[in-house]
């Protein structure tokens, strides 16, 4: 018959083990946390504007400030609206309001 010994962890490792735990679970929360907080993150910038130059259409000014996933015409559509323009024609030295929103 084979008397079979059991392993034993002293006190200061299995406190040792549930410090280590702790930290891991306090360190989850509080990076989640930072990460909830990031989008309320806020540059201050909503708008900017831009000049019309020579040879500029509403596709060339509106692509770059285009958010992504967003189709490009809807975005014109929006930009058109904010400025309350009635068609897409632009005048040299014409100010467009971009929503960077």
């Amino acid at each position: 018959m084979t008397v079979r010994k059991r392993r034993r962890i002293s006190y200061a490792n299995r406190a040792k083990q549930q410090r280590m735990k702790l930290y891991i679970i306090v360190s989850a929360i509080c990076i989640l946390f930072l990460c909830s907080l990031a989008p309320l993150a806020d540059s201050g910038v909503h708008e900017i504007t831009v000049i019309a130059d020579s040879g500029d259409t509403m596709w060339d000014i509106c692509e770059p400030y285009c958010p992504e996933g967003m189709d490009i015409r809807l975005f014109i559509d929006k930009v058109m609206y904010e400025n309350d323009l009635d068609n897409s024609c632009l005048s040299i030295g014409q100010e467009i309001v971009i929503p960077l929103d």
